[in-house]
């Protein structure tokens, strides 16, 4: 599975680079504003809380390096009359893969050299918004919710970028030193239930954001600095959610900074 999701994750993006300059980006963004279910406006239970696992893989800008990695997620949502909120935490694990393989002198001044690093994490998520139920019940419009992630990350790939960004950069890369990553944007979703099968759902989620200051976090060697110059960290990231019985599953698809693609299975207790 963990192949099939990476070599999709290829198809869909590759097309979109041009560059050969490698982004050493922090592995959680685009995985970071996973979505989080609420009881509906029409149900007599308005609390869930939720626990689910994912497997997310993801590349930074140009294809520079890749990610891999698994996640646990908890969270708890409040519904009201009108409005709603959600807040949680999640962890992850995983490795980080890039580099050149041509290792000879002249080519590192251009590249890194092929790496594989491990990386792990933890984070915070935040979310709060105005929904309107239908007369018969069936469905809410979340029209606009304020989203929120913080995100804190480590390993030895964390360290590697550290390294990277204090030393004399390769001609080709750009790096950020980040650890602690905030987050933010709005977000608007809609939620249906099946007319004669209340407990089977279904949602389409899309948030549009980014994390300030992030861009201009980088440095870059001289071949690089045009790639990054001007550039911001504004993206998005669309979510389809069904629910049965207790069981969700959750698909991902975000340009927020990485590529990213992620599935996640989930149990909510009410």
């Amino acid at each position: 599975m963990k192949t099939k999701i990476i070599v999709l994750s290829s198809l869909l993006f590759l097309a979109a680079f041009t560059s050969c300059t490698s982004y050493l980006t922090p592995a959680i963004l685009g995985s970071n504003m996973g979505y989080m279910p609420k009881a509906m406006g029409a149900d007599s239970i308005k609390t869930f809380t939720n626990i689910s696992a994912s497997y997310a893989g993801s590349i930074s800008p140009s294809t520079g390096t890749d990610f891999v990695f698994e996640m646990a997620n908890v969270s708890r949502s409040n519904t009201f009359q009108k409005w709603n909120i959600s807040y949680g935490g999640y962890g992850y694990t995983g490795r980080a893969s890039g580099g050149d393989i041509d290792s000879r002198p002249e080519n590192l001044k251009n590249y890194l050299p092929s790496f594989q690093k491990s990386i792990s994490g933890m984070g915070l998520r935040l979310s709060a918004g105005l929904h309107n139920t239908s007369a018969n019940g069936n469905t809410d419009f979340r029209y606009i919710n304020i989203e929120n992630a913080l995100s804190f990350e480590g390993g030895a790939y964390t360290k590697f970028r550290q390294e990277v960004y204090g030393n004399p950069i390769p001609d080709y890369v750009t790096v950020t030193n980040r650890t602690v990553l905030w987050t933010t944007g709005l977000s608007t979703e809609v939620i249906w239930r099946a007319r004669n099968e209340h407990n089977i759902r279904h949602a389409f989620r899309l948030f549009l954001g980014g994390t300030p200051n992030f861009a201009s976090s980088f440095r870059s060697g001289v071949k690089a600095y045009d790639e990054i110059h001007g550039k911001n960290s504004f993206g998005w990231v669309f979510n389809y959610f069904l629910y049965v019985k207790r069981f969700s599953l959750s698909y991902e698809l975000a340009d927020n900074v990485n590529y990213a693609q992620k599935i996640s299975f989930g149990y909510s207790f009410r």
